[in-house]
């Protein structure tokens, strides 16, 4: 569903790697492979990947939090 809403091209550049990290209430966290590629899906997106993940999780996504791969790796220096 979500490579009918954003069309293939913006779908392969943006979702390629791409991980649901799952929710948290009506919170969806997913995570992405860098920062320019989580700011443009929050800028632009974030109301496609609620829609989707909705209709595939049959509840209500009211926020999505789009995290870089690069952000997450939290271990000590």
């Amino acid at each position: 569903m979500l490579n009918s809403l954003l069309g293939p091209r913006i779908y392969d550049r943006l979702c390629l790697g791409m991980k649901v990290g799952g929710m948290d209430e009506d919170v969806l966290y997913v995570f992405v492979s860098n920062e320019a590629c989580a700011a443009e899906i929050e800028a632009v997106h974030t109301d496609d990947f609620a829609l989707a993940a909705e209709h595939v999780l049959n509840q209500p996504v009211r926020c999505v939090n789009v995290i870089p791969y690069d952000f997450t790796d939290l271990s000590s220096p």
